[in-house]
C-alpha cells in the first residue's frame, strides 16, 4: 500500500504534465526500471526472455559549462625602472627614475579577457543489468572534453598610442620577492648616449615580467560525472511508469589558468635588433590549477510514458548533496624548467548537486534503443578563481571565492544495446 501511494505522488509530481497514451511500457537499457506486466514491443526497451540482462549504452555529449573566473587586472602598458639612470641626452629631465613608472599604465591585460564562451564535446557510457521484477543497477561516466580560453597582449596598445618615446610598447606586472633566476633580459630598454649613440641601458629593469614584450593566458576546464545508481520500480500502469534511485555519484570540476611572459633582449647590433631567448631563459610561466572532487550520495526519481509508434518520452531527476575536496596548486616555472617557485594546499565545503534530464527514446528493432535528450548538471556553492595570480612569488596567495551556482547543460544522443 505504501509503495502504491508513493507511485502514485511520483507520477503526479514528475509525469502528470507529460500526458499519456495507449501503450505499453517496457524496460529501458539506460538503468530505467521495468514492469512485470505482459511485454509488448514498445521502444523503451528491448525485451529478454526472462526479463533480465545486461545492457550498455553509450552517448555523445554536447553541453556548454559557466565558465567561473573572477576580473583581476594582470598587467599594464609600461615599466618600472629599477635604478636612477640620468637623461642620456644630457638635459635637465631626469631621465630614468628608480621605482617610478612609465609609460600610460593603462591595462593592458585582465583574467576575463578570454572571449565568447564554447560548447564542450564528450561522451557518457553506461553498463548496467536489469533483474526480472524491474529493478537496475548501473555505473555511468560522463565526460566533457577539455576546453580552453585564449587572450593575451602585446608590444603594440590599442590605437598605436605611443608614450615617451615606446614607454608603452612594454607591459608590466607587478611580481615580486622572486629569485635572480627570474631576472629576465638585460638590455630590453635602448636610449641615445651623448658621444656613443644608441645603446641599451644594461639592467635597467629587474624581472621577466617588468618590461615584458608578450603576455598570453589560457584558461581551460573540463567535468566527469560518475554514477552508481540502482532504481527501483514503484507504480507502473498499461502506458506509464515512475520508478525511485538511489545510489552514489562522484563529480569532478577541473580547472587552470595559464600565464606565459616573454622578454625580448635588444642587443645593440643593428643588424640584429631585438631578440627573444627562444630557450626559454627570459620567458616565464605562472600555472593555478583548482581541482574539485566532489563525492556523496544521491536520489531521485523518474517517470516515462509511451507515446505510440515506437517512440516514449521520460524525464529524471536527482539530488545529492557532496563533499567538494578542492585542491589549489599555484605555481611560477621558467620556461626552460631551471627553476620555479610553488605552493599547494586544500579546501573542503559541501556542494549541493541536482540534475535533471529528458529524453525521447526510439526501438527501431528489438534489442537496441535509440536516444536523444537534454541535460542540466547544476551546482551550487563550488569554489572559483576569483583572482587567480598571486603576485607574491615568496608567499603565493590568490584568492579563491564561492561560485553560488554552476550550469553544464547540452544535448546527448546515442544508443544502447541488451545482451
Amino acid at each position: 500500500m505504501c509503495n502504491r501511494w508513493l507511485g502514485y505522488m511520483l507520477m503526479i509530481a514528475l509525469g502528470l504534465a507529460i500526458g499519456f497514451t495507449p501503450g505499453q511500457v517496457r524496460a529501458e537499457p539506460w538503468d530505467v526500471s521495468g514492469n512485470s506486466l505482459p511485454t509488448l514491443p514498445v521502444p523503451i526497451g528491448p525485451y529478454q526472455h526472462d526479463g533480465s540482462g545486461f545492457y550498455t549504452g553509450i552517448e555523445f555529449l554536447m553541453m556548454h559549462e559557466t565558465r567561473a573566473i573572477g576580473r583581476q587586472v594582470i598587467a599594464s602598458r609600461g615599466y618600472v625602472p629599477s635604478f636612477d639612470f640620468p637623461n642620456p641626452g644630457g638635459s635637465p629631465s631626469p631621465g630614468f627614475v628608480g621605482g617610478v613608472p612609465r609609460g600610460s599604465g593603462a591595462t593592458a591585460l585582465a583574467s576575463d579577457q578570454l572571449g565568447n564562451t564554447s560548447w564542450a564535446p564528450g561522451w557518457r557510457i553506461t553498463a548496467g543489468y536489469r533483474m526480472e521484477d524491474g529493478t537496475s543497477f548501473s555505473v555511468s561516466w560522463a565526460h566533457l572534453q577539455d576546453v580552453k580560453y585564449s587572450g593575451g597582449a602585446g608590444s603594440q596598445g590599442p590605437n598605436f598610442a605611443q608614450v615617451d618615446g615606446g614607454d608603452n610598447t612594454f607591459l608590466f606586472a607587478p611580481v615580486f620577492n622572486f629569485s635572480p633566476l627570474f631576472s629576465g633580459a638585460p638590455n630590453r630598454v635602448i636610449a641615445t648616449v651623448p658621444g656613443v649613440g644608441t645603446a641599451p641601458v644594461s639592467g635597467l629593469l629587474n624581472g621577466i615580467w617588468n618590461g615584458a614584450s608578450d603576455m598570453s593566458m589560457l584558461f581551460s576546464q573540463r567535468f566527469d560525472n560518475w554514477d552508481i545508481a540502482g532504481r527501483f520500480p514503484v507504480f507502473q500502469s498499461e502506458n506509464a511508469r515512475s520508478y525511485a534511485i538511489a545510489g552514489a555519484r562522484f563529480a569532478w570540476i577541473w580547472e587552470r589558468f595559464q600565464w606565459v611572459t616573454t622578454d625580448l633582449n635588444y642587443t645593440g647590433d643593428d643588424t640584429t635588433g631585438f631578440t627573444a631567448s627562444y630557450d626559454g631563459q627570459y620567458a616565464a610561466r605562472y600555472d593555478n590549477t583548482l581541482s574539485q572532487r566532489m563525492y556523496g550520495p544521491m536520489i531521485g526519481a523518474g517517470h516515462e510514458v509511451y507515446l505510440g509508434s515506437g517512440f516514449g518520452l521520460g524525464c529524471e531527476t536527482s539530488f545529492a548533496p557532496l563533499l567538494d575536496i578542492a585542491k589549489e596548486r599555484v605555481k611560477y616555472i621558467r620556461v626552460d624548467e631551471t627553476t620555479q617557485a610553488k605552493r599547494g594546499w586544500i579546501d573542503n565545503t559541501i556542494t549541493l548537486n541536482l540534475n535533471f534530464a529528458i529524453n525521447l527514446t526510439w526501438q527501431p528493432f528489438e534489442g537496441m534503443t535509440l536516444r536523444a535528450g537534454w541535460n542540466a548538471y547544476n551546482f551550487f556553492n563550488t569554489y572559483y578563481m576569483e583572482r587567480p595570480v598571486g603576485f607574491n612569488m615568496g608567499a603565493l596567495d590568490p584568492t579563491y571565492g564561492t561560485q553560488i551556482y554552476r550550469l553544464m547543460h547540452g544535448l546527448n544522443v546515442g544508443l544502447a544495446y541488451t545482451w
